[in-house]
């Protein structure tokens, strides 16, 4: 963790961008440390907020993409072959790919929520040839509500940003209930929409 803060209090966005690519192709650094260290940067009047957001973002989509050409070109053996270096985490690869192929594109957005799942969510997409357009627009849904959070969430605890690596599962059940606020105001809206014409 302490290469990862080092790293990016010398290189600035250029070192979160790099870190956020790594970690959204399936190399296993913590979005929490990231985005966190990011947040406890904004407050500190080093990182601009919006700024952050924008990079976190960016990176985000960049690294799921790459994640998602590995899988389309490489497969599982790719995963098979070279995971070790990379730390590979097989269980949570297979919890990944078991979501995509029952809920398909609708399964990257909910993983791109989900601590843990959401580094690997993209290889299975990928594996599958979902169509890159509606790949990319799920990402992006999924990758700004998680971004905002995270770095909100390290600016607010300030000096206390490193609590958000113990509490990562109380992010899921927080990342949870705005899944189903957003899912519960779209289908309303959806319905009343429907009932008007």
């Amino acid at each position: 963790m302490d290469y990862i803060i080092a790293f990016m209090e010398t290189y600035g966005y250029t070192a979160m961008f790099i870190a956020m690519v790594l970690e959204n192709a399936n190399v296993p650094i913590p979005s929490e440390i990231i985005l966190g260290f990011a947040g406890y940067l904004v407050a500190q009047g080093v990182f601009e907020m919006n700024t952050t957001i924008v990079v976190g973002t960016l990176a985000g989509i960049v690294g799921s993409v790459l994640s998602y050409w590995m899988g389309e070109y490489g497969g599982r053996p790719l995963l098979l072959k070279y995971g070790k270096y990379v730390f590979f985490n097989e269980h949570k690869f297979e919890l990944a790919e078991k979501l995509f192929n029952k809920h398909g594109g609708t399964a990257v957005f909910v993983g791109r929520l989900l601590p843990g799942i959401r580094t690997f969510i993209s290889f299975p997409a990928g594996m599958a040839r979902y169509p890159m357009w509606h790949f990319i627009i799920w990402t992006i849904l999924g990758t700004i509500p998680w971004t905002i959070l995270l770095v909100y969430l390290g600016k607010v605890l300030g000096d206390n940003w490193q609590d958000l690596i113990e509490y990562n599962h109380e992010l899921l059940i927080v990342m949870v209930v705005v899944f189903v606020i957003i899912a519960a105001f779209f289908g309303f809206k959806y319905y009343r929409n429907r009932r008007k014409s």
